[in-house]
């Protein structure tokens, strides 16, 4: 009975324990998170698309509170396709960045995105994997499953869907549905971006399923949901313009909401690119927008039914993109081209009709200027048509115009019309109306008949398809020369056959010119021809507004070509004429000019050596060219070339140093640049100056030597050339006397002289006194020219305008004819304004036109007290003048002056304060009454620095929205604020217009602070004019903010209200005169800019009447323009109230807001220095738990004074992951402020493009003392990994090379074949600084003047060591892939021990040999490339700079191959040199390549590649084809390109061999270096004395400097002279130090006749052995087969009676030159000639008879006789011919 209990209890217990397991595996299995290993986790990765992976450890209490928490919603995930999984590795969650735990990284698409939130809310977790910002990809469409897209749709009111094939059926089968969504696809993720701007989701879903739910049949089918509502798209999704356009139409008939859509820049860039029919509404705060926002909204919906899409943008940058000045403003787009509405924007039904006929209409788009350049510079193709709207001929036009307007949008030709003459003249357009058709920017104009609109439309589609150069004008050539850096011109004569015919070439390379970036035009204007001193036709290239002429056949339409290709790559210095230099100086504040002579190899020598800072010069501004023209060059005086020129304002200076030191000259032209010196001149250069400049003051100092009377008193005059050149006087010096002598006739130098429009003033004071000597310049009675009405230049105006009441400026243009007549005419009343105490002057400064907007010239224009007036008369008529002038002069100043239009203008851009009164001529008893009221404070408008005007001229007053008269605008340097005073009480105005005074001297009076706040506020209208509320002294009501209605009297009208009140008025504009730059703002103000500011600093003060208060206003206003470049904005406030909330209990008081926090500064009030730095200073800028937010100048500043910098580029609206990448580095913010990190960020994209940055967000750290900041290249959403980099940078000791120091060195470089040591100086590579104070700075640099210094350099070093490491770590994973080992150490002895003294240093060890890298540590590739080399040992060794520099030293022959990277031709040219290498070798040439531009371009090479070849440290360029590589090998081996002039070449073995093997005559002096010293120095310089001579004998003369070299040619004792003669060495046995006797005995018989052998020589040993022998028998010859087939036949025969001539006593001797033989009367070769005692006779016979050779020379050899027989018949010739002239000439005369 028991066994069978116990097996029942045993089976009933199994039974329970199995169910029990049962129910627990499935309920862990229901709720519990995966756990997963390395390789589980990367599997996943791999095969899932959503991966939400949470990290944890085991003793972390947290992570299983979290873990908890998460498994709830475990389940959730896995509907919405997230795969929920947890790790606990230490080492893989490193690899991902995670180091503090719990931590949750979400996986989408292999992306990882961390969860930044509190992850034990899982609601919210939740929400961040199935939300679609977690699953934001930038420029992709994500991939969502049903779950997940159902969330999104009810989540998002727009969604954009592509549905796609499942993977599984594309997998199976890939039909053509799969293929298509993938093109699909592409092309709509290329418009992902604009539909997020527009705030469109777009997503994919390959759900088979669920598009049959949808009744998708054929797929991809794309779906758009709208509130959840979808529609279906059915056109081509290839297209993805018009789905983009779709999507936006439909957003906006499914928008619920009744008001337009706010959009920023981009969208709205995006609108108009996409959009055919939009309508922008521009706008901002004011009240006037918001009231036109509010009635446009009632046609938003009329809009959209008419397919016009209707939004609205109060974005900054998208105002002046669009050209848009003043807001609110409606602007139409048409197709991308805009059109302005004009009228009321408050009439909704005007601005409907409006849009609803610009849409159905044909009419041209009117545009602005401004819209006008952004369709020029964005528009491929676009018609302009310049009119004017009041001209009858201009309307006639357009109406025709209209009807082609729609063909040319068919053909892509935007038309466009533009209402403005001053536009209209920039293009050199006079009369309008005027056709201008732009193809890419570059213009062409119409020349005919504009009514006929079909010939019209003809010309436009001719521009269009043709290919032709654009034909400008002058004025457009001269925009196209300012706005492009590359542009060819065509000078060229339309009458001209040549001209023509070469238009026509040139037309063949225009489309290539545009693929190259260069815009071609052609003009056949003769003004800019003979601006530029050329010829026509001629092509001129302009690269930066410089002109390079172009000099070869211009009918060659290749060569062109090339050569426009070429300029646009070189960096040369361009060539050019005297007239382009003239024109360059005239139009370029800094030019250097180099004259020299291109047929002087010296010259040309030097400007190779200038090439080399043309690049730097260009980066600081200065224009560096070169010209050849001698007769130019005689005009500055220069008789002896090179020169180089400094020109700084056209005033010219001349370098004295050496030309061929191109880093002096560099120095002394950037001295020239930035320093304030006279300029010293030559006599030719002083009269060009005296001719072209107005005053010149001239320091004669004769001959004048450092440290003289003169040379003293020309330092002391320095000090006064910033204020003479103020004053419009131009100083110079000169100590060449010969102008001073004939001219002037001065005797005693130094003297000064002031040349006054040429008229000379000598100054007879104290040259030692520089106060007198200034004093006299600028003083009147030395300026000024009596009879004659002097000439000035700008800066002399306006001094004059400072300090005279009363000037008459006659303005004109000096070649304009019509101005000289009436200048004689003018002459006639000078002498009359003088006695006025009217200064005349006239002025033709081209400065003049920018500075004075005055058109037509000439003018007259009367200035009182700096208030211009313009003459509108008759200018020849002299006599009338002079009464406008008396009659202008003895006005009555309690007037106020009426101004027209053009003096308005002038006054708004001459002076900073005036107040202008706009009324109406037909205004009646209202404007009597109100300028009446407004003549009373006219004085004191004047007193105060006011200018107080009328005009009747309303149309600047309509600019503004002014649009009831009278009306007062004050303008405060051309900023206009609107007054809206009330008039209250007549006679308490009149009891406060006694006080006026009393308020100007900073006294307030009677009144009370409570009663001066309040007429004094001001009400601040963001982004447009600045209204200012006034109110009068002791009132019942004051008007509040500006939008109030005014508050009027009983029995006064509102006009008459606003403006009758002149205290008021004069209040108003004492206030905005007085502390201009301080605006003052009240509690309200004060509230809203805290809440909307960044930054702002306020002045709390009690009242200016308080002089503490008054000192430090006025302090705060001198740094108002300073702080603004920080973005600080600085306001005052009197409100002791509001100053003790924030803590500021003693008033006056300085407080800084920074994002609502406020510090208060607590030092001197009076030192505006010391306010300025602490309210810019980073550490009270900066606000911590946040990344602030700088601008440029606030970079900079942080730049100077912050050790450690992390900087964030990014965009607020250009950059989707910026948002995302900050919130990431926020995290981290208060930790790198611990580590001594500064965390910032600035939204400035053309500074970031500066650094390197070319994608947005990006992070840089910068260091103290380092110019180039280092880019983080990681993942910037990972914040823990920017965090250990930006402790690596900071600490460079941190990073990963392994560090090993002693012993353990040792045994790295024993166990490893190959090993790379990095060593540093640690002491110098650590970078903790000590923080000071100011004062502490200022205290430590008074005590040390170099301590900037030395903290600099201890900067720059610290920051070098970090950059090294950096790079090197870049390059550790490519160095070990080599199989070499790198490693770091500071064991700076074991370096000593390896010959390394300079740290750091890089060395390489192969098997124990070091070898040290003498490069540029930075430049990582260099360091990589090197390393390789040494361990592949490549054929032709790549170098790097310092390499290279240390072998032309060390070589004795070296060939360079420079070339650049990417480079395809340089890839095969090196492929074929590689042949060479080894015949290279056997010459003992070491050739080598190195791709350093730079490095090239101080030898001159500016085309790459390029081939140099060094011969004992002495470059030769290689000119011919690289391509040929035997052609090199021949030209490198060439006894000529290896000799080097006056000096005897040092050869290596190899050389030697290859030498003596080939050279007939060779002589070597073999010597030890080291162990012979200054003897061996001293014979080589008496060899050098006798190289030439050798030479000249055909002789080479060569240096072997290598003792075991001499012992291979048996020669064992050195120093030793050897000369060799055919392989057979001859040991010279005399003295060394006897030159003459040396050259004798290797230009002897003995040394040079060999047995057996006739001798090869040249002319020079030819004509000594004729001198030294007296029988020779010369067997001239030519080497070239094909010249003298038979020459070397007749050679061997003759060798076969050489021994014979011997014994002859003939020396038997040849030359291979057959043009020395016609000396001696030989017509041809083969010959043979027989010389005794240097008389000759030719052999007639045949030469290939030896025998008959050798009798003929026996024959002659013994002919004693016979030749003294002939010499006495000459002589008896001559004696004949003598007596028979002499009877002639005494027997036969008459």
């Amino acid at each position: 009975m028991r066994a069978p209990y116990q097996s029942v209890v045993t089976l009933v217990t199994l039974i329970l324990c199995c169910s029990s397991l049962g129910a627990c595996a499935k309920s862990k299995s229901e709720g519990v998170i995966e756990d997963v290993n390395g390789k589980g986790l990367a599997k996943l990765l791999e095969e899932k698309d959503y991966v939400a992976v949470f990290w944890y450890t085991k003793s972390c209490k947290q992570c299983d509170k979290v873990l908890e928490e998460l498994e709830k919603i475990d389940d959730a995930s896995d509907q919405f396709g997230v795969d929920f999984v947890k790790i606990n590795d230490k080492r893989i969650a490193k690899t991902h960045g995670v180091e503090e735990f719990p931590a949750l990284i979400y996986f989408r698409n292999k992306e990882p995105v961390r969860f930044t939130g509190d992850l034990e809310n899982e609601q919210s977790v939740l929400d961040f994997l199935t939300s679609l910002e977690s699953m934001d990809n930038p420029d992709r469409i994500e991939e969502v499953n049903s779950k997940i897209l159902d969330k999104i749709i009810h989540e998002n009111n727009f969604v954009a869907v592509l549905f796609c094939r499942s993977h599984a059926a594309c997998r199976e089968k890939n039909t053509p549905d799969c293929r298509k969504c993938e093109k699909a696809l592409r092309e709509l993720e290329n418009i992902d971006d604009e539909a997020d701007e527009l705030g469109i989701a777009f997503v994919k879903i390959n759900d088979d399923e669920l598009a049959d739910e949808y009744n998708l049949v054929n797929l991809p089918r794309l779906v758009y949901y709208r509130n959840e509502i979808p529609i279906v798209y059915d056109g081509d999704l290839m297209r993805e313009e018009d789905v983009l356009e779709w999507l936006i139409s439909n957003k906006s008939t499914g928008d619920e909401d009744e008001e337009i859509e706010l959009v920023s820049f981009k969208a709205l860039s995006t609108l108009v690119e996409s959009v055919d029919h939009l309508a922008v509404l521009f706008f901002d705060k004011s009240v006037l927008s918001s009231g036109a926002i509010k009635e446009l909204e009632n046609i938003d919906d009329d809009c959209g039914r008419v397919d016009i899409q209707f939004v609205k943008t109060d974005d900054r940058k998208a105002m002046k993109e669009y050209g848009i000045d003043d807001t609110p403003r409606l602007v139409y787009f048409e197709n991308r081209v805009p059109n302005v509405y004009d009228g009321d924007l408050r009439d909704e039904d005007s601005v409907l009709k409006w849009l609803l006929h610009q849409k159905a209409s044909d009419e041209i788009e009117d545009v602005t200027d401004e819209m006008l350049d952004r369709l020029i510079r964005e528009s491929k193709h676009l018609a302009v048509l310049f009119y004017d709207a009041d001209e009858k001929e201009s309307r006639e036009v357009l109406a025709e115009l209209e009807n082609i307007d729609d063909e040319c949008d068919e053909k892509g030709i935007l038309f466009v019309k533009i209402d403005d003459l001053r536009e209209a003249a920039e293009y050199g357009i006079e009369d309008t109306p005027q056709l201008v058709y732009f193809e890419n920017g570059i213009p062409s104009m119409y020349h005919g008949d504009l009514t006929k609109e079909d010939l019209v439309l003809k010309w436009l589609i001719e521009q269009l398809e043709s290919d032709e150069i654009e034909e400008v004008t002058n004025e457009m050539l001269n925009m196209l020369v300012q706005n492009n850096q590359q542009l060819a011109v065509l000078f060229y004569d339309k009458e001209q056959r040549k001209s023509q015919k070469i238009v026509q070439e040139l037309e063949t390379i225009d489309d290539e010119c545009d693929a190259h970036g260069i815009i071609f035009v052609k003009i056949s204007d003769e003004t800019m021809v003979k601006e530029l001193g050329i010829s026509m036709p001629s092509l001129v290239y302009f690269e930066n507004r410089i002109p390079h002429l172009f000099e070869g056949d211009l009918t060659e339409e290749d060569q062109v070509l090339t050569w426009l290709v070429h300029q646009l790559g070189a960096d040369e210095i361009e060539e050019v004429t005297d007239e382009m230099l003239d024109q360059l100086i005239s139009g370029h504040p800094y030019v250097a000019a180099l004259f020299y002579d291109k047929d002087d190899k010296t010259d040309m020598r030097t400007l190779l050596e200038l090439e080399n800072i043309d690049d730097e010069c260009d980066a600081h501004g200065i224009v560096f060219v070169k010209i050849d023209d001698d007769n130019e060059a005689k005009e500055y005086g220069f008789e002896e070339l090179p020169v180089l020129v400094y020109f700084e304002n056209k005033v010219p200076s001349v370098y004295e140093g050496d030309l061929n030191n191109e880093e002096q000259v560099l120095q002394w032209l950037l001295e020239q640049r930035n320093s304030d010196t006279i300029e010293e001149v030559t006599d030719e250069m002083l009269v060009k100056l005296i001719n072209t400049h107005q005053y010149v003051a001239v320091y004669f100092s004769g001959p004048c030597k450092s440290g003289a009377s003169c040379y003293n008193i020309l330092q002391e005059l320095e000090s006064l050339d910033d204020d003479a050149d103020e004053a419009g006087i131009q100083m110079v010096t000169t100590e060449e006397t010969d102008y001073a002598k004939s001219k002037l006739n001065l005797k005693t130098f130094p003297i000064l002289v002031l040349f006054r429009n040429g008229e000379p003033l000598i100054y007879k004071g104290d040259l030692s006194d520089e106060d007198e000597v200034l004093s006299w310049l600028t003083d009147d009675d030395s300026l000024e020219l009596p009879d004659r009405i002097e000439e000035v230049n700008l800066k002399m105006l306006q001094r004059l305008l400072e300090t005279t009441e009363f000037v008459c400026v006659f303005f004109y243009r000096d070649a304009d004819k019509k101005s000289q007549r009436i200048l004689l005419e003018l002459e006639n009343i000078d002498d009359e304004a003088d006695d006025l105490g009217i200064a005349f002057v006239k002025i033709s400064d081209e400065g003049m036109l920018r500075e004075y907007d005055l058109d037509p010239l000439p003018a007259l224009v009367f200035f009182r007290a700096k208030f211009p007036m313009i003459y509108a008369g008759d200018l020849a008529k002299e006599e009338v003048v002079l009464e406008w002038l008396i009659t202008l002069k003895n006005a009555d100043r309690d007037t106020i002056e009426e101004v027209d239009h053009r003096t308005l203008r002038m006054l708004l851009d001459e002076l900073d304060h005036v107040a202008v009164l706009f009324y109406e001529d037909n205004c009646g008893a209202v404007c009597d009454s109100v300028l009446k009221d407004l003549e009373t404070i006219d004085d004191d408008a004047d007193d105060v620095g006011i200018q107080l005007v009328k005009t009747t001229d309303t149309s600047v007053a309509e600019e503004l929205r002014v649009t009831t008269f009278p009306a007062l605008v004050y303008y405060q340097g051309g900023a206009p604020s609107i007054y809206k005073g009330d008039l209250t009480d007549e006679d308490r105005v009149i009891n406060w217009m006694k006080k006026v005074k009393a308020i100007y001297s900073e006294s307030t009076g009677d009144l009370d602070d409570d009663e001066y706040n309040r007429c004094v506020e001001l009400t601040i209208n963001r982004d447009t004019a600045i209204t200012y509320n006034c109110c009068p002294a002791h009132i019942d009501v004051c008007e509040g903010k500006s939008g109030d209605a005014a508050v009027r009297r009983k029995g006064r009208t509102e006009k008459e209200s606003d403006l009758l009140d002149e205290g008021g008025v004069l209040t108003w504009l004492v206030h905005n005169r007085k502390f201009e730059a301080l605006v003052e703002i009240n509690r309200v103000d004060l509230e809203d800019l805290i809440g909307d500011s960044d930054y702002l600093a306020v002045m709390f003060f009690s009242n200016t009447s308080d002089r503490a208060s008054g000192r430090a206003l006025r302090r705060a206003c001198l740094i108002t323009e300073d702080a603004a470049t920080f973005g600080i904005p600085i306001a005052r406030m009197s409100d002791p109230i509001i100053a003790k909330k924030y803590g500021i209990r003693n008033l006056p008081g300085l407080a800084l807001f920074r994002k609502g926090h406020h510090i208060i500064y607590e030092d001197d009030l009076e030192d505006e220095e010391e306010m300025l730095d602490w309210l810019t200073a980073p550490e009270n800028m900066i606000l911590k738990d946040q990344i602030e937010v700088v601008n440029r100048k606030m970079l900079d500043r942080m730049r100077e004074t912050t050790d450690h910098l992390a900087v964030l580029f990014f965009s607020e609206t250009e950059c989707k992951q910026c948002e995302k990448v900050l919130q990431s580095l926020e995290e981290i913010d208060d930790e790198a402020d611990d580590r001594g990190i500064a965390f910032v960020r600035i939204d400035d994209w053309d500074l970031a493009k500066s650094f390197g940055v070319h994608a947005l967000p990006a992070l840089l750290y910068f260091r103290l003392g380092s110019e180039d900041p280092v880019i983080f290249t990681g993942d910037l959403r990972s914040s823990q990994r920017i965090l250990d980099w930006l402790s690596n940078r900071k600490d460079p000791t941190g990073v990963s090379i392994v560090e090993v120091n002693g012993d353990e060195l040792k045994n790295v470089l024993a166990g490893d074949e190959s090993v790379v040591v990095y060593f540093y100086n640690k002491t110098r590579c650590t970078c903790e600084v000590e923080k000071l104070s100011r004062r502490e700075k200022k205290k430590l640099e008074s005590e040390n003047e170099n301590l900037a210094e030395i903290e600099q350099e201890r900067q720059q070093a610290c920051a070098k060591c970090a950059e090294i490491i950096e790079k090197l770590e870049n390059v550790d994973d490519e160095v070990a892939r080599h199989g070499v080992k790198l490693v770091k150490t500071y064991d700076t002895k074991f370096a000593v021990g390896q010959g390394v003294g300079e740290f750091p240093a890089l060395v390489y060890f192969e098997e124990g040999v070091a070898s040290v890298y003498e490069g540029e540590l930075t430049a990582e590739e260099d360091v990589l490339h090197w390393i390789v080399e040494h361990k592949t040992e490549e054929r032709i060794e790549l170098v790097t700079r310092g390499m290279l520099e240390s072998l032309v030293v060390d070589a004795h022959y070296l060939a360079v191959f420079f070339y650049k990277q990417p480079c395809r031709a340089c890839d095969s040219i090196l492929m074929e040199l590689e042949k060479i290498d080894d015949e290279c070798d056997m010459y003992g040439i070491h050739m080598v390549k190195i791709a350093d531009p730079i490095l090239a371009k101080r030898y001159g090479i500016t085309t790459f590649p390029a081939l140099l070849y060094f011969r004992n440290g002495n470059p030769l360029l290689f000119e011919g084809d690289l391509r040929l590589e035997e052609a090199v090998l021949e030209w490198l081996t060439n006894d000529e390109n290896r000799e080097l002039a006056d000096e005897i070449e040092a050869v290596n073995s190899r050389m030697l061999e290859k030498l003596v093997g080939s050279s007939p005559f060779l002589v070597v002096f073999f010597y030890d270096e080291e162990e012979c010293g200054e003897e061996c120095d001293n014979i080589l310089l008496v060899l050098e004395e006798i190289d030439d001579e050798a030479d000249a004998y055909g002789i080479d003369m060569v240096k072997v400097t290598d003792g075991e070299v001499a012992a291979d040619f048996a020669i064992m004792s050195i120093p030793t002279l050897a000369y060799f003669r055919r392989g057979h060495a001859l040991i010279y046995e005399g003295d060394l130090m006897d030159s003459a006797s040396i050259l004798g005995w290797i230009t002897s018989n003995e040394a040079f006749q060999l047995k057996d052998e006739i001798e090869l020589v040249n002319r020079r040993m030819l004509d000594k052995i004729l001198e030294e022998q007296d029988f020779v028998a010369v067997y001239f010859f030519d080497s070239d087969p094909e010249a003298c087939p038979t020459c070397a036949a007749i050679h061997l025969e003759l060798e076969r009676i050489d021994h014979e001539t011997d014994n002859l006593d003939i020396l038997f001797i040849r030359i291979d030159d057959s043009k020395y033989g016609k000396k001696w009367g030989l017509t041809d070769v083969p010959s043979l000639v027989y010389f005794r005692k240097k008389f000759p006779s030719i052999y007639r016979g045949d030469l290939m008879d030896e025998e008959s050779v050798l009798y003929w020379l026996q024959k002659n050899r013994y002919r004693q006789p016979e030749l003294n027989l002939f010499m006495y018949g000459l002589f008896s010739m001559g004696v004949g011919f003598i007596v028979y002239t002499i009877f002639i000439l005494f027997c036969l005369k008459t």
